[in-house]
């Protein structure tokens, strides 16, 4: 009668109409009934398996809705030069640095990802410099822990042909000594612009790093993540299809494009099934690194129009008020020329967002994809840096709810942690990792941070008809885990562990240590 069934679970649906189960049933890759009958006899065969859960908790899949699945892959088999690797200075860094030159030839580029200059001794960023002090042969690369900053040598610097002649682009700043105007090798907001003249990795390389990334994934019950890289383009389409069909990635994966490959969107096609890659919306990158808006207010407005007519979602990158100002003022400007209903465009990140703009936000229809993980893994640092007045709005996702808000959860990695514990563990207790409170007024419920990070989640990519809840007829993307987020000291769901991972009613990963 079924494939599988998952009896004696403690099933926590996200389905409003059916909130627990103690049996989830499967036919075909999808959930085929959800009940609390105990009594299976009436409900198996001789060709149906049967999992004994043993009362574990049963959820959906995680679903990751904003990450960096190709730069993950990078981290991984890049120089690691995170404080959680004990980088504490600038010294440790060129140590690290000295240490991976040591047996290659002079030549090979050097990339180190990860670094923070809020937890070096110095608090600073390093420069060309210090780089060269520990590599004067080798070109190196350093990517801040956000993304947004990276640091050349001075090797570096000569072979992508940037000296002190070489102009800020719109979107970038160069820093630059006093004097001189010789470039410190700091760059900021020039990831796109550095990439285009820094040799990739090959890709021997980056596949051994996507190994590594499926395990880490499928060992956090992400079932399903959301790429929103604004380089994504139709090469890494065909890239991502031939990692799919060569099994080498699990979970399902929705793919961004950037706005310059809005025309190509829809006539992607695909060898493999549609529910396991897919394209997604549309990525805008706003920002004001060199001060001004970038880009500015009426090409914003025309991007998200030509996005908006063509049927598709703006996914639009904006960190502070500013930007989130202009990005609801594109999405307003779209809506009055083109009325669309359920248009779910995105704000990612949406960091600072005081009550009257969070109302905007719902009023205009926007979904806010964000990341609860940075008020554990930054907030130590938000207390010290970010002003006074604008603490209260940090990641204030109590406030968005309550707005009527639609918030889904991500992890940003790799640029934090992909365990998706970790933020439901922090928007839960708004604690920092040292132990600080971080404005708890702001905290939601266990079960409201679960269910965005399973079924808003979903709802950010249209999906939610398929996923985000153990609901019959949807896919059978799910988790069994070791304790009930809802019954633990929520100060220890970061810890809680996954049993097992299922997608499309297969067993992906299982925890050596867990069920039998």
């Amino acid at each position: 009668m079924f494939d599988l069934i998952l009896a004696n679970a403690n099933a926590v649906t996200m389905d409003p109409a059916q909130p627990a189960a103690s049996l989830v049933a499967i036919q075909g890759g999808r959930i085929a009934a959800v009940s609390g009958v105990r009594n299976l006899k009436s409900l198996r065969d001789s060709g149906t398996q049967i999992l004994d859960c043993v009362g574990k908790t049963v959820l959906p899949g995680f679903v990751d809705a904003h990450c960096h699945l190709r730069a993950y892959a990078e981290s991984l088999v890049s120089l690691n030069l995170s404080p959680r690797e004990g980088i504490r200075s600038i010294s440790d860094i060129q140590d690290r640095i000295r240490d991976f030159c040591s047996n290659r030839p002079p030549g090979t580029w050097v990339r180190g990802k990860g670094y923070n200059e809020f937890y070096l001794a110095e608090e600073r960023h390093p420069t060309r410099r210090d780089l060269d002090a520990a590599a004067p042969l080798h070109p190196v690369k350093l990517t801040h822990r956000s993304g947004h900053a990276h640091v050349l040598n001075t090797c570096a610097l000569e072979q992508v042909g940037i000296t002190a002649e070489t102009g800020d682009p719109p979107e970038g700043v160069i820093d630059r000594e006093a004097g001189s105007g010789e470039p410190t090798g700091i760059f900021y907001g020039m990831g796109d612009f550095l990439a285009g003249r820094i040799p990739v990795l090959d890709d021997a390389e980056i596949e051994r790093g996507l190994v590594q990334a499926n395990s880490a994934l499928l060992a956090c019950g992400v079932t399903s993540v959301q790429d929103a890289s604004p380089a994504n383009s139709i090469c890494q389409w065909d890239r991502y299809e031939s990692w799919k069909t060569r099994g080498l990635f699990h979970p399902r994966l929705t793919m961004m494009l950037g706005p310059k490959d809005i025309g190509r969107i829809k006539a992607i096609s695909s060898k493999i099934p549609s529910l396991d890659l897919r394209s997604g919306g549309v990525k805008i990158i706003l920002g004001r690194v060199s001060g001004a808006l970038h880009p500015q207010q009426k090409d914003l407005n025309d991007r998200v129009l030509a996005i908006h007519r063509a049927g598709l979602q703006a996914v639009i990158h904006a960190i502070e008020e500013p930007e989130i100002e202009a990005a609801c003022d594109a999405v307003a400007y779209a809506l009055n020329r083109h009325p669309r209903p359920d248009h779910r465009h995105r704000i990612e990140h949406c960091s600072v967002c005081p009550p009257r703009l969070a109302r905007r936000i719902a009023d205009l229809g926007i979904t806010v994809v964000t990341q609860p993980s940075f008020i554990y893994f930054s907030g130590d640092r938000y207390l010290r840096t970010v002003s006074e007045d604008q603490r209260p709005y940090l990641y204030a996702i109590g406030s968005m709810m309550g707005q009527g808000l639609r918030v889904g959860f991500s992890s940003d990695f790799p640029i934090s942690d992909a365990n998706p514990m970790t933020g439901i563990q922090a928007a839960v207790t708004r604690m920092t990792e040292g132990d600080n409170s971080f404005f708890p007024r702001e905290g939601i419920s266990v079960t409201d941070a679960l269910r965005a990070y399973t079924h808003e989640a979903a709802a950010a990519g249209f999906e939610e008809k398929i996923k985000g809840s153990i609901s019959a007829g949807k896919l059978a993307d799910m988790i069994l885990l070791d304790e009930d987020p809802r019954a633990v000291d929520p100060r220890r769901i970061k810890d809680i562990r996954i049993v097992l991972t299922m997608i499309g009613g297969r067993i992906v990963w299982r925890d050596p240590a867990g069920l039998n």
